[in-house]
């Protein structure tokens, strides 16, 4: 199994994270949440149980637009099934 990126090509931390990944030659798997429904709509159901995603959730109770119009991605999915949104972390768990 390989990395996952949960994303959207609209993203430009998204786009920037895919290009850091391809230059260092890492073999990943890129779902579009703009493109997929499907996908988007099992991005949505972790994101509404994931740890990493409760400032998102609390800044929505608080506003109308959470979190400054972040939605949590790109997020990233390593081979083990840990989920995170920060590269510098997922590029040194898999030892780049």
């Amino acid at each position: 199994m390989k990395l996952t990126i949960y994303g959207s090509h609209q993203c430009p931390g998204c786009v920037e994270a895919k290009k850091i990944l391809t230059e260092k030659g890492i073999a990943f798997q890129f779902i579009d949440l703009s493109e997929d429904l499907h996908s988007l709509k099992q991005f949505l159901a972790f994101r509404e149980q994931e740890e990493i995603y409760q400032p998102f959730r609390e800044a929505a109770k608080k506003a109308d637009y959470p979190e400054e119009g972040r939605i949590g991605i790109p997020c990233f999915v390593l081979p083990d099934g840990e989920r995170s949104m920060d590269l510098k972390y997922v590029l040194k768990k898999i030892g780049q």
